[in-house]
């Protein structure tokens, strides 16, 4: 397949790094096609597809086959809208400064968040609904994509595997769930993350979160040619 551009988007384990190549940078390298990687760190899902869409009609206006690599972040974070003031946290925000989304816990651990929020910690309870709606976005984006002859590769870069589908019998008895399940180009989103891959193959990579290091995402963009693309 003859690719003229690679779109990356996710958390902190694809985003940019100064003096620092990433995997993106690798794939680039490797297919001779720029990169733009709008990966940011501290992104939650909700982020990460929402940017995703807006980025495509600007990528698409620029390349006309771009191949789009997202590496999706915890299930399990979830994204609110800050009320406060504090120019820390709006320094954190990933989108511009016209947006106040943020992910949940950057505000818990500030201290910042409403009743409301905080009323939104407890884990368990929320899984349900927070799985549901991430494999709903998965299949709508993914459809979109295809819908435009463009092709994509999804993996959790972040862990995942603490909520499989197989634990949730409704969730998986879902059509649009199956579809997800069973796409080629949607790889273990369940069984797979960087700080799993990381631990057995980077030993240099960050030893609590598994952040890879230079040497690292250089062996992972391998990976992603040889068992992600493949």
């Amino acid at each position: 397949m003859k690719y003229d551009c690679i779109l990356i988007n996710g958390d902190s384990y694809s985003a940019s790094m100064p003096n620092k190549k990433v995997y993106g940078d690798f794939l680039s390298e490797h297919f001779n096609i720029p990169v733009r990687n709008y990966a940011i760190q501290g992104s939650n899902n909700q982020r990460i597809l929402r940017s995703s869409i807006e980025y495509l009609h600007k990528i698409k206006a620029e390349f006309q086959n771009p191949l789009i690599i997202i590496g999706w972040s915890f299930i399990r974070r979830l994204e609110v809208w800050y009320y406060g003031n504090s120019q820390k946290l709006i320094n954190q925000m990933p989108d511009s400064s016209e947006s106040r989304f943020i992910t949940l816990d950057r505000i818990i651990h500030a201290g910042e968040a409403t009743l409301e929020q905080k009323a939104l910690i407890n884990e368990d309870l929320f899984v349900h609904k927070t799985l549901m709606d991430f494999y709903t976005n998965l299949y709508m984006f993914a459809r979109i994509l295809e819908s435009q002859n463009l092709n994509y590769v999804f993996f959790s870069a972040a862990r995942n595997t603490d909520c499989p589908i197989n634990c949730f019998p409704y969730i998986e008895s879902l059509q649009q769930v199956k579809w997800v399940a069973n796409n080629p180009n949607i790889f273990k989103l369940h069984d797979f993350c960087i700080l799993q891959w990381a631990k057995e193959n980077d030993p240099e990579c960050h030893p609590v979160t598994g952040h890879l290091s230079e040497d690292g995402h250089k062996k992972f963009s391998n990976f992603i040619l040889n068992n992600v693309l493949d």
